[in-house]
């Protein structure tokens, strides 16, 4: 379900914009005692802050996708809600999905079509489910995808500890996407930017 509407030019001051997709950033990741909480979720949430302040000053597109409350999410009522400082601003669309991929929401596979050719960064929390499915499904559709490593959360898996999930989630997604720290991508963008 699209929230809210987006219409940007494809280009600002002559370049491409990059898209940032902003995935869960709903506060049953970080509050303690929720089932996917980990302990990793506070400096998680700082760095998307980070980027997503960044995004919105350099007027890239942003996009947030949010999973309904269903059997492999228990984040009803306040715990659905968007976390406090990354809540989506009225003219960033947001895409409600039942499903595992952000793609599974058919608006969100349309306005991801816009973002051929342009540099798509993945942020957000289960990097193991979400995140994974996601830049997977953006590999498909043919875009350029980075996965910020540390502006991504892992939700807790039995019998796994929170590195060896991360490391399992980084070995799928290696060959088909790139994974960069933040301050990898903060570089990048400022040479771009700066050019």
């Amino acid at each position: 379900m699209l929230v809210s509407p987006i219409s940007r030019a494809r280009t600002y001051l002559g370049r491409p914009q990059p898209w940032l997709v902003c995935i869960d950033l709903q506060r049953e990741y970080v509050v303690p005692g929720r089932p996917s909480y980990t302990q990793a979720a506070a400096d998680v949430a700082r760095v998307c802050a980070r980027l997503l302040e960044h995004a919105r000053s350099e007027d890239w597109r942003v996009v947030h996708t949010q999973v309904r409350a269903g059997a492999h999410f228990k984040g009803e009522g306040l715990f659905g809600a968007p976390i406090d400082g990354l809540r989506p601003r009225i003219t960033e669309p947001v895409f409600q999905r039942c499903g595992l991929s952000a793609f599974s929401n058919p608006d969100f596979a349309a306005v991801m079509r816009d973002a051929q050719g342009e540099e798509v960064y993945v942020i957000g929390f289960t990097l193991n489910q979400s995140c994974l499915a996601t830049a997977l499904g953006a590999v498909d559709l043919g875009l350029s995808v980075t996965v910020v490593e540390d502006a991504v959360g892992v939700s807790p898996c039995r019998d796994l500890s929170p590195s060896a999930t991360r490391d399992i989630a980084a070995a799928i997604l290696q060959p088909h996407v790139r994974l960069a720290a933040s301050g990898e991508v903060f570089e990048a963008v400022r040479a771009l930017e700066s050019a």
